[in-house]
């Protein structure tokens, strides 16, 4: 499509996976924008990063990053991007919450001019290449890309520097309940913990999570209380099955399906009508 004179026309998706893909880009890019002109922005008119404002920064880490600027000031501007009359964040969270919780009324930006997508790749990237690496904030990013752009999980695994096994976890733990992710953010739980509990739904997540709390369960211990639970689940979800259907002789509940067995194939025809006429209600 012609993009018209004048206009700069949009990277493509190979061209921001070549350049986000690569090592470090984060450090290179923050080279550029402390030579980059700043601008002074009232902390007021700039919002949290909308992609991952949900994500918790532990209290200490904001108190040491508050105490920093208090004493040294900015050592790199925070990356900003024009909304209206306002402005979202893209670098620089944790100086940011640092700023706020200092008093800090007025933030040294670099303001820059890209879409929703190249914001992702920025915060993708950011994240990646942190020595701490958030998993729920790789995660939140990650399931952005996927959703709202169409990012495959391999494409994803590529940019992450990670398997594609490792993002279909990383995507799986974000199904997890707010509060079992806010833990995991904390430390309380550990990437192994969330794997092992991803596998689990309802309540039975939260009850496992905080026995895995309470008794400062290991990976191992924990992956073991988890398969555990499963057997104790299954038989219950298999009697309310057979409630429900009376006219199966056996249920059956695996990892991946359910099989009913007949004593006839009566019984059988019974149950497949049953099953129609509730899914077609």
């Amino acid at each position: 499509m012609s993009q018209g004179k004048g206009k700069k026309s949009l990277p493509s998706l190979s061209d921001l996976i070549e350049r986000f893909s690569q090592e470090d880009v984060i450090a290179v890019m923050e080279k550029e924008y402390q030579s980059a002109p700043t601008k002074l922005i009232p902390s007021s008119l700039i919002d949290d990063t909308s992609y991952i404002k949900d994500v918790v920064v532990p209290e200490n880490t904001i108190d040491a990053f508050a105490a920093g600027l208090k004493e040294k000031g900015f050592y790199n501007p925070l990356v900003v991007r024009s909304l209206g009359d306002r402005y979202e964040l893209i670098l620089g969270r944790k100086r940011f919450l640092g700023a706020k919780k200092a008093g800090i009324l007025s933030l040294p930006c670099v303001i820059v001019n890209v879409g929703d997508e190249e914001e992702l790749l920025m915060l993708l990237a950011d994240t990646r290449d942190q020595r701490d690496t958030n998993v729920i904030e790789l995660g939140l990013i990650c399931l952005s890309l996927k959703e709202k752009f169409g990012y495959t999980q391999q494409t994803l695994a590529d940019l992450t520097h990670q398997s594609r096994s490792q993002i279909t976890n990383i995507l799986r733990i974000m199904k997890l309940p707010a509060s079992i992710r806010d833990d995991i953010c904390l430390g309380t739980l550990s990437y192994g913990h969330a794997k092992a509990l991803a596998s689990l739904s309802g309540r039975e997540v939260e009850e496992c999570a905080k026995k895995i709390k309470a008794e400062r369960l290991s990976v191992r211990d924990a992956e073991a209380l988890v398969r555990a639970g499963k057997k104790l689940i299954a038989p219950k979800q298999e009697k309310a099955l057979l409630s429900k259907y009376p006219s199966a002789s056996e249920v059956s509940i695996q990892a991946k399906s359910v099989t009913f067995r007949f004593h006839n194939p009566k019984e059988k025809e019974k149950f497949v009508l049953k099953l129609l006429k509730s899914k077609n209600r």
